[in-house]
């Protein structure tokens, strides 16, 4: 994505022999414009004359082999290009740019697919930008134009996808993808109905890795209207409180503890669940944790290149990878929940817009949403999959012929829960819009920001057809 130090190293090596033998013909007398010329036949051997002097004999032994390597290069340029080219014309390619120790892997997991970009932007349907943010983002600036209309994956921490509002831009944030695949890993929805729905979550650590995970999990451990899931939370999280302010209107109750876990060791062995967030110095942290607690299992977010092999008391960790895991290629394209988020948006644009539903519908509907909407669809996409098992654990297939009418009053409620909290984690509050209409995006007001029983009948009814869209969609 920038010049590399190695092809500033082939360039130097290719002119040397110019930079030397133009140095030996001006020491012989010759002027340098006349000795630079001189040195440039010298690449294809048509100097005869004896060597003026020792630099003059090196440049001209060097030349021809500095030709030869050019031409090699050359060459291997030339087959790059239409190694590329192949790739690119027999569909789904993915062109992917940074550093050898990030991209190595996603390519040999693309395969036949993968397209190694360099440093300037190739033919390809689809590019994957795995650099430094800055590299990213100023990558992205500079070849716009040759990537509008291609959906461009962006590593980026610093930003979550909900914040990006250029539809072609997949923000890939390794800490949101590696909490959603925890949860989906670990549903707690049978430990949860096992404790009547009141559980104590811990988390030792926070950062970024927290912020996310403390965000999935609001969103989709949503079990019951009547379920109180409390999260305690050792680490500092007074940016993240005062960032989400309406964080309060939730019924999990989320708390901050301002002394340290080793004070709270009743709280460790009674919770339902513990993760240790913390990275550094991960491994004393775990042997201090499991001598002062008597808990059976915790749950350990691990950098792929840690080891516990020798840890006593390792079979009490449940380890999971983290980095290994986000930095999987199904888990950056993640196609399959992007398309399910467009098909709920299409439904809902063909029942109440009266869009077609087509593929070419599916995309253009979904250019039209902003960045907040849209995400609200991936985190409806993403509760569905919470909603399916739990459907599966009760012993119902999820066929609307076999639904219940009190299974459907149930599921309606929780997805209007999960749909609140969506809008509360996002700063919107209840409230009456001036305009008349059910919410003011600008001052991030909504009418039906209550609880599912204060609704009307008719708002509920809005929350059963969503259910019936969801579950007709596979």
């Amino acid at each position: 994505m920038k010049i590399k130090f190695n092809n500033i190293w082939k360039i130097l090596l290719l002119a040397i022999p110019l930079i030397v033998g133009t140095a030996g013909f001006c020491m012989a007398g010759e002027k340098l414009l006349d000795a630079a010329f001189i040195s440039l036949c010298l690449y294809g051997m048509e100097y005869q004359d004896p060597p003026v002097n020792g630099l003059v004999e090196i440049a001209r032994w060097i030349a021809p082999l500095a030709t030869a390597g050019g031409i090699l290069m050359l060459f291997a340029s030339v087959r790059r290009s239409l190694d590329n080219l192949f790739r690119y014309m027999r569909g789904g390619s993915v062109a992917v740019y940074g550093p050898k120790e990030k991209t190595g892997e996603i390519l040999r997991q693309l395969g036949i697919r993968g397209i190694s970009g360099g440093e300037k932007a190739v033919l390809a349907e689809r590019y994957m930008l795995m650099g430094t943010e800055e590299e990213n983002l100023a990558f992205y600036s500079q070849n716009s134009q040759s990537l509008k209309g291609h959906v461009t994956y962006l590593w980026c921490s610093s930003l979550r996808a909900q914040e990006n509002i250029n539809p072609d831009i997949r923000v890939i944030c390794p800490e949101e993808t590696a909490a959603r695949l925890f949860w989906q890993k670990y549903c707690l929805y049978e430990l949860s109905a096992r404790h009547g729905h009141r559980m104590k979550i811990v988390f030792i650590g926070f950062g970024k890795l927290g912020e996310e995970l403390l965000l999935q999990g609001l969103q989709n451990n949503i079990f019951d209207p009547g379920q109180k899931l409390e999260y305690h939370i050792f680490g500092d999280g007074a940016s993240f409180s005062a960032v989400h302010h309406e964080i309060s209107q939730l019924q999990d109750p989320v708390v901050f503890h301002h002394s340290l876990w080793y004070n709270h060791l009743s709280l460790l062995d009674e919770a339902q669940m513990v993760v240790v967030l913390t990275q550094e110095n991960q491994l004393m942290l775990m042997r201090d944790l499991l001598l002062a607690s008597d808990r059976e299992k915790f749950h350990v977010f691990a950098a792929a290149e840690t080891r516990f092999e020798l840890l006593s008391g390792q079979k009490r960790m449940e380890v999971f990878c983290w980095e290994h895991g986000a930095g999987r290629l199904e888990h950056i394209l993640g196609d399959v929940l992007f398309d399910k988020a467009k098909r709920i948006n299409l439904r809902y644009a063909s029942l109440y817009g009266g869009a077609a539903e087509t593929e070419k519908a599916k995309e253009e509907e979904w250019q039209k949403l902003d960045g907040f909407t849209r995400y609200s669809n991936i985190s409806c996409a993403d509760y569905h999959e919470v909603r399916q098992k739990m459907l599966s654990v009760m012993g119902c297939s999820g066929d609307l012929e076999n639904l219940s009418p009190d299974r459907m009053e149930l599921l309606s409620e929780l997805e209007h829960i999960r749909w609140c909290r969506y809008h509360y984690l996002n700063n919107w509050r209840y409230g009456i819009p001036e305009n008349g209409k059910a919410k003011d995006p600008e001052k991030r007001v909504h009418r039906q920001l209550v609880p599912y029983e204060k609704l009307t009948e008719g708002e509920k009814e809005k929350d059963r057809e969503n259910i019936r869209i969801l579950l007709s969609i596979k």
